[in-house]
């Protein structure tokens, strides 16, 4: 525990910890610190902030104490909270995982919109992962059911747990496999949020990603399309003809991956949209009739 907090109150304890946390380069420190406390004095933490002299338990301190550590050495938050809200859910997460993303979330809404117009359906999550875009798209179609794919075991194991935590586990499944080897069967909307960063560039990346997230999950080879060249390739069997797909790509694959399903020739309403931050995101189509 650092010895200078034994004496703060809680207020005082906030602003140390958000002053050490910005100073290492963290951008929402002021969040995460509220978060941390909430994670280690419950969430009425804040009603203390206004009782100037209201001091945490010490007992409760060594433990905060190495949870900033270890977030000022650039481990994810979510990794230390061991959840992260994505959509409307809360998730499970760990190191086995890609931390879900607000940009992700654009691919459940283009999922959503492409699904409007079909009460029921089975939906097909190639690389799920925590399951976090497959499940939130799964709570806003109460009558659709998914199946999410991952190479990664463990992944798989996070993902059945948010299932079951987020009462979504008797509409999903989850199959651990390659998704090149996966059985021909046709689904109804196929998504994926593939690995989509080039080989190279993964060392410049920043240091809670690089050094945390699994790498597995972010290699996309040496362009940073291996995944979309073979997804396209497989969507016949895994789609019903005239049935819509959407993969997230990095803001500056959109002309690239779009060009990978044209010469596919099997792909028509190709879209583009885009994230919050207005940078390309998903590339969404249909798989051409028979």
């Amino acid at each position: 525990m650092n010895p200078n907090w034994h004496d703060l109150s809680f207020i005082a304890l906030s602003r140390r910890i958000s002053q050490q946390l910005s100073g290492a380069g963290i951008e929402e420190a002021e969040q995460e610190t509220r978060w941390l406390l909430e994670k280690n004095f419950g969430t009425d933490v804040w009603q203390k902030l206004i009782e100037p002299e209201q001091k945490p338990d010490a007992d409760a301190l060594p433990e905060l104490a190495s949870q900033v550590a270890r977030r000022l050495a650039g481990e994810p938050l979510s990794h230390i909270l061991g959840n992260k809200g994505f959509w409307s859910l809360d998730l499970q997460i760990n190191a086995d995982v890609l931390t879900p993303r607000a940009d992700s979330e654009t691919l459940v809404a283009v999922a959503l919109r492409l699904s409007q117009n079909q009460p029921t359906g089975r939906i097909l999550d190639l690389g799920t992962g925590s399951g976090a875009v497959l499940l939130a798209f799964l709570s806003e179609r109460a009558n659709w059911h998914g199946v999410g794919v991952d190479i990664s075991a463990p992944a798989l194991q996070i993902a059945n747990t948010n299932a079951q935590t987020n009462g979504l586990a008797k509409r999903s499944h989850f199959i651990h496999a390659n998704w090149n080897d996966l059985a021909s069967k046709p689904y109804d909307l196929v998504i994926s949020n593939p690995p989509y960063i080039a080989s190279a560039e993964i060392e410049t990346l920043q240091l809670e990603v690089r050094a945390f997230e699994p790498r597995i999950a972010l290699d996309g080879g040496e362009d940073g399309l291996d995944a979309y060249r073979s997804l396209a390739k497989k969507l016949p069997d895994w789609l019903k003809p005239g049935s819509p797909f959407a993969f997230e790509i990095g803001h500056s694959q959109a002309k690239t991956v779009t060009e990978i399903l044209q010469q596919t020739a099997i792909c028509t309403e190709l879209t583009t949209d885009k994230d919050l931050a207005n940078r390309d995101r998903v590339v969404s189509g249909r798989l051409c009739r028979a």
